[in-house]
């Protein structure tokens, strides 16, 4: 089996019985050479077209807000989210304002190449829907941008803690490295296995985080991905991405489907399935709402 790094195989049309089985028992899959070199270059260049198109339109996004399509009406909202610390300066070009760039959601439907990705690409489609054993519904977007020395951390977060999905089991995640992701870039870290456990309570820290005593970090995984390689990974799996320490740019695409047959479900509902191991709801909704909770007492 032809490999790109260190135990991660390019992806080949159908996945085998054993990588499925890898996924089942890690909560994670990472192959290679999901996506060309030309679609690589394509979707970098995508993202910058749109981000520079957008700013340009609403002056208000240099401030990190969201923003709504005049040309499609019924879109979601984009929403562009800069590094902590950033702070508007008149001065700053839109070039300027891209090196400062955390977080871009809700772009899928603003241009024809992301449609494209999530829709009709011939392997990211096929591959969610083969680990998830039914047809997938996109219901999330972003792309994820560590700028150089500055990117900073993502914490370690079990995406579900973020949704509100039934069953817990029905979602997936695709992130779709655009730069090669180093260690020193910021790839993700894994903790293979640990989404056959529970999940965890979740508190608002440096940003919606597990808390700390419920983590079990000894066996940490680094998933370094080659431009164009990607991991499909459970929303139930605990991960994380250290802080950019290079002088590299590290583009991300991460798309979250989920199965046909799920539902989205009201936040009471959910705060009897997403619960920690003594019952405690562990979204991070819940999180902030314990957190209010406790202010209102101060």
């Amino acid at each position: 089996m032809q490999m790109t790094g260190p135990g991660i195989p390019a992806h080949a049309p159908g996945l085998s019985p054993e990588l499925v089985e890898r996924y089942r028992n890690e909560g994670y899959l990472a192959l290679g050479q999901v996506l060309t070199p030309a679609e690589v270059a394509e979707a970098k260049a995508t993202l910058t077209e749109l981000f520079h198109k957008i700013v340009n339109n609403d002056a208000s996004l240099k401030e990190g807000k969201f923003w709504n399509s005049t040309e499609s009406p019924d879109a979601r909202r984009f929403f562009v989210q800069y590094e902590p610390g950033y702070r508007f300066d008149a001065r700053s070009t839109v070039a300027d304002l891209e090196l400062k760039v955390r977080k871009l959601m809700w772009f899928t439907d603003q241009h024809p190449f992301f449609d494209s990705l999530v829709n009709s690409h011939p392997v990211i489609r096929p591959v969610v829907e083969t680990l998830l054993g039914e047809q997938a519904l996109l219901f999330q977007d972003m792309a994820l941008v560590k700028p150089p020395f500055i990117g900073s951390e993502k914490p370690w977060h079990q995406d579900n803690a973020y949704f509100e999905v039934a069953p817990l089991t029905a979602t997936i995640g695709v992130w779709i490295a655009l730069d090669d992701a180093t260690v020193e870039n910021g790839c993700m870290h894994v903790l293979p296995g640990q989404h056959n456990l529970r999940p965890l309570a979740h508190y608002h820290g440096v940003d919606c985080q597990i808390v700390e005593s419920n983590l079990d970090t000894g066996q940490v995984v680094p998933v370094e991905i080659a431009s164009g390689g990607a991991m499909f990974f459970s929303g139930l799996l605990p991960h994380q991405t250290p802080p950019n320490a290079s002088p590299l740019r590290r583009r991300a695409l991460q798309f979250h489907f989920r199965a046909a047959s799920s539902r989205i479900v009201s936040n009471e509902e959910y705060d009897r399935l997403f619960v920690d191991r003594d019952g405690t709801p562990a979204s991070c909704k819940a999180a902030s709402t314990r957190r209010k909770s406790a202010a209102g007492k101060l």
